[in-house]
């Protein structure tokens, strides 16, 4: 039986490849880049997504969180509340 070996477990720092997109980030490409690996963040939005509701309107995904999910706040993240017609 061929063994697989599973590949690193970071990617390489050295491979463009890997990372050659942050020579291209903004501070807030930074920031998101760092808070999408907290592992608080993480969790808090597995928690908040559990409940929420995906649509897409003119190309662009919306998800819908119920009002008792998660305080996602506390990350400084912009949400806005959408009026329903």
């Amino acid at each position: 039986m061929d063994q697989i070996l599973p590949g690193p477990a970071w990617p390489d720092r050295q491979d463009d490849g890997d990372y050659g997109y942050v020579e291209r980030l903004t501070s807030r490409g930074w920031a998101w880049e760092f808070l999408r690996r907290n592992p608080d963040f993480q969790k808090d939005l597995a928690n908040a997504l559990r409940g929420a509701e995906r649509t897409n309107a003119r190309s662009v995904a919306i998800i819908s969180l119920p009002s008792n999910t998660v305080d996602l706040s506390r990350w400084s993240l912009l949400f806005c509340k959408l009026e329903r017609n």
